[in-house]
């Protein structure tokens, strides 16, 4: 098979169905926080966050912030109540390969991935699936 003709969609949408939930990660510079000061509105971005932790999603933040930043980050996201679960880490074992169903990343198919996860909750909150 094509990689480029691979159903992205369906096998998030089969991943969910066998689990009943998802790994969602996220970054933050310029996913959830406007890291250029380019006046870019994440909003649509962290409504979706707040609908996956609605629906028990798990949600990881990554990012390549550390120590002091790390603390500002969290402290940001607490402030604009953006969820998350976990920081840097894989949730189902002890590597440093991140593990996820979907990540929303500006350098990873942001737009793509986006669609793709809101076309799923939004069949999940209509229930259509």
């Amino acid at each position: 098979m094509d990689v480029f003709k691979f159903d992205y969609y369906q096998r998030l949408r089969k991943d969910y169905l066998e689990h009943n939930s998802l790994f969602v990660a996220y970054d933050y510079d310029n996913t959830v926080f406007d890291y250029h000061n380019q006046n870019i509105n994440y909003d649509k971005i962290i409504e979706l966050l707040r609908v996956c932790r609605s629906l028990g999603f798990t949600l990881i933040l990554f990012t390549g912030n550390e120590g002091e930043k790390l603390d500002h980050i969290k402290e940001d996201l607490q402030t604009r109540d953006i969820p998350f679960d976990l920081i840097n880490e894989n949730p189902l074992m002890p590597t440093r390969k991140p593990y996820y169903n979907i990540l929303l990343d500006d350098r990873a198919g942001l737009k793509e991935a986006y669609d793709n996860l809101k076309k799923l909750t939004d069949e999940i909150r209509n229930k259509e699936i």
